[in-house]
């Protein structure tokens, strides 16, 4: 029988040049258990025949342990009909590598009087398998990393935008379930769970990427749940190896919170340039005022940093806060007291700890406060061994309803005669008689009585 014909067309024992052969022709002498092929043959197990006899013995021999079995039978069943003729085994070569071959048993031939010759083909399939192994490895990798990941992952196609891949983090974000998604993948399936007026938006940044952008939308969800949320959306083109836009990718985030935290950041910002004007008027007028009624310099500063000191420690107690939280009025009033060493076994407080304040009055109020201890103190009930300060406060509503804070002051003495009110004392009743209405809308009255300072102060109160 004639030597078999490589893949390259060179007969078997001739030259072989170039790249080591990926198919090869032999037959099996089954009789003598001997192979006869052509070089390629060789090449391809890499061995040579001074080296290795060619039999089926010596190929088994170098088969995967694992493999072997199963090839050894396909040969020895080859003349049987409806049997599959081909086997895909691992080989190992002399050096060690393992390659991966294809047998296909192509017919049996039966020579007279013995068990005959089997013909086929040997096929080395290394690098089709090194390949569909990594791209299954990079496949898994994918969709691992896309399972695991928090956002939504999704690609479509660029022609159609039918959906091709959705990930599993979207149940979790859109509240809906991704196998009925994938089931019907059209864009209108999608488009529903968004909100009506934020459409628009999805659309053209669809059409943007079709056109080769990178897009980043945001727009608003209704969840399966019927909860709102903020998705921001990355759009990207996916290119074929001519450059043309075949898949749109997309990576999903929920950003409903950040949304909202920057909200509150617009808020807290617009908050605090309200305050610091207001800080900067009532600086100024305390300034002024100030230095109307003294008549040194020295009275000037010691009067004006009193003033900015009751200021700052209303500021204090407004930066201390958590977000959202308030200062309550029997805290500002403590802070005073603490403030002017006031002995507090001669002085009354009666009231609800839990009455909060707009953050807007408290400076204002805070200088009132200050302004009537400062009075109590020097002039008033507290300068006296014999004197008394009763302060009281309520909440309770005006006539439209409107939520209130009144506060009630009253100094009790004897012997100390109420300050002149065009010297000591002035600024203080400027502040409540007129500071406060206009300021705060609050309702004040302001007495100078021989016994001190009576004074009531009714101060809206935030709604809640």
């Amino acid at each position: 029988m004639p030597m078999p014909v490589d893949a390259g067309g060179a007969e078997a024992g001739g030259p072989r040049h170039g790249a080591p052969a990926h198919l090869a022709g032999w037959v099996w002498h089954v009789g003598s258990d001997a192979i006869t092929w052509a070089d390629s043959g060789f090449e391809m197990d890499g061995y040579r025949p001074s080296l290795v006899a060619p039999d089926m013995r010596g190929l088994l021999s170098r088969v995967h342990e694992h493999d072997r079995g199963r090839l050894h039978a396909l040969l020895l069943r080859a003349d049987e009909e409806r049997v599959d003729s081909t086997c895909h085994f691992r080989y190992w070569l002399p050096d060690g590598q393992q390659r991966h071959l294809l047998l296909k048993t192509l017919f049996r031939l039966r020579d007279a009087g013995g068990p005959g010759r089997v013909a086929g083909t040997l096929h080395d399939v290394t690098d089709h398998v090194d390949i569909e192994k990594a791209l299954h490895e990079s496949m898994a990798r994918f969709a691992q990393f896309g399972e695991a990941a928090s956002d939504v992952l999704w690609i479509r196609n660029a022609r159609s935008l039918r959906l091709e891949y959705l990930s599993q983090a979207f149940d979790g974000l859109y509240g809906c379930d991704r196998g009925t998604m994938l089931a019907n993948p059209t864009l209108d399936s999608w488009t529903r769970l968004i909100l009506p007026e934020d459409r628009h938006r999805v659309h053209e940044a669809l059409e943007r990427v079709r056109a080769g952008e990178r897009i980043v939308v945001e727009y608003r969800i209704r969840r399966g749940d019927g909860a709102i949320r903020w998705m921001r959306n990355t759009k990207f083109p996916l290119l074929d190896c001519e450059g043309r836009v075949v898949r749109i990718g997309g990576i999903g985030h929920d950003a409903t919170e950040e949304k909202e935290a920057s909200g509150r950041a617009q808020v807290l910002m617009a908050e605090l340039q309200h305050r610091t004007r207001n800080l900067m008027a009532v600086m100024r007028a305390v300034a002024e005022r100030t230095l109307d009624e003294c008549g040194t310099l020295g009275e000037f500063r010691d009067a004006y940093c009193n003033r900015i000191t009751a200021i700052a420690r209303a500021h204090t107690l407004l930066s201390s806060l958590d977000e959202g939280g308030t200062v309550t009025f029997d805290r500002l009033l403590f802070e005073e007291l603490e403030a002017h060493g006031a002995d507090r076994a001669r002085v009354v407080l009666d009231g609800p700890g839990d009455v909060a304040l707009e953050s807007a009055t408290l400076q204002t109020l805070a200088l009132a406060l200050h302004e009537l201890m400062t009075n109590a103190t020097k002039y008033g009930a507290l300068s006296a061994a014999s004197g008394r300060l009763e302060v009281r406060w309520r909440r309770g509503r005006r006539e439209d309803g409107t939520p209130v804070l009144r506060m009630e002051w009253n100094e009790v003495s004897h012997g100390t005669a109420p300050p002149d009110d065009g010297r000591k004392g002035g600024y203080g009743r400027e502040l409540i008689e007129r500071a406060l209405p206009y300021q705060l809308k609050a309702r004040t009255s302001y007495r100078l009585t021989g016994h001190g300072v009576e004074c009531v102060v009714e101060v809206p109160l935030p709604v809640r």
